[in-house]
């Protein structure tokens, strides 16, 4: 069993089906992938998963760095309370704020983001993330310090599990960054086995041809997106590009 794990770009928002994401596409036959999830939530449900057994293979997509899960001490009305993972909508309290990020205008969309951060201010999470947000969270360097953690805690567990596994990302922020390195920077970094990612190329009309998430890749090759996702065609090309590095993990997998 091939496990895909991630965020709303795994997990297939605003896609026609499931089956359409890139991971389904590569062969990944269960998702373990939620909207909104953190990089904390996304190991912890990817370990999860593979501690009920019966894992061969992880496909695994980071998020943008931001977003932070916790299990907090009451019910957060949320699917996986009490955890609940919160990012800076959920501090948000203008609409026009909200609809300003989307690239496709849709009222469904934008009224179930409004009654998300009401449950959250129902819940009391909203007022914990703005104190969050305010004196930790919206700081670059706990951003990427925090998400280059969980990477290699996942990455150490799977390599310990000995199950192959094949990283991704949305945005490569987590590589390209402002924030002045430092002596834990530097070991965390050095520790990402890069042999297991897959990057999306740069270029075309853009400046920069460092890698890319696949965000990234998608927006700057104008592929059509929704109110905030790539819709099927990106997924579908970028498949075929990461079909072989995941034919690699497959292999693996089989021997």
């Amino acid at each position: 069993m091939i496990i895909a794990a991630g965020d709303s770009f795994v997990y297939g928002s605003e896609l026609e089906s499931p089956s359409n994401t890139f991971t389904a596409l590569l062969g990944a036959e269960e998702c373990v992938a939620w909207p909104g999830y953190g990089n904390d939530a996304i190991a912890r449900t990817t370990i999860e998963r593979c501690e009920q057994g019966g894992v061969s293979g992880v496909v695994v997509s980071w998020t943008f760095p931001g977003r932070y899960e916790f299990r907090f001490a009451y019910e957060t009305l949320q699917k996986h309370s009490p955890w609940y993972c919160i990012n800076s909508w959920t501090i948000k309290q203008d609409v026009e704020e909200i609809e300003q990020e989307f690239v496709t205008k849709d009222k469904v969309i934008l009224n179930h983001q409004i009654a998300t951060i009401n449950r959250a201010k129902r819940t009391g999470v909203a007022d914990f993330a703005e104190a969050f947000y305010r004196h930790v969270g919206s700081t670059e360097y706990w951003e990427i310090y925090s998400s280059l953690k969980e990477i290699v805690y996942l990455q150490n567990y799977l390599k310990l599990k000995s199950i192959p596994f094949m990283f991704t990302c949305a945005d490569t922020i987590l590589f390209y960054h402002a924030t002045k390195r430092d002596s834990v920077l530097d070991s965390l970094f050095n520790q990402i086995d890069v042999d297991h990612w897959f990057f999306f190329p740069g270029g075309n009309e853009w400046e920069t041809t460092d890698p890319r998430g696949f965000y990234q890749w998608a927006v700057e090759n104008k592929y059509k997106v929704g109110t905030t996702h790539p819709l099927e065609d990106a997924h579908r090309d970028a498949a075929q590009l990461m079909q072989g590095k995941f034919n690699e993990m497959v292999k693996k997998s089989i021997l």
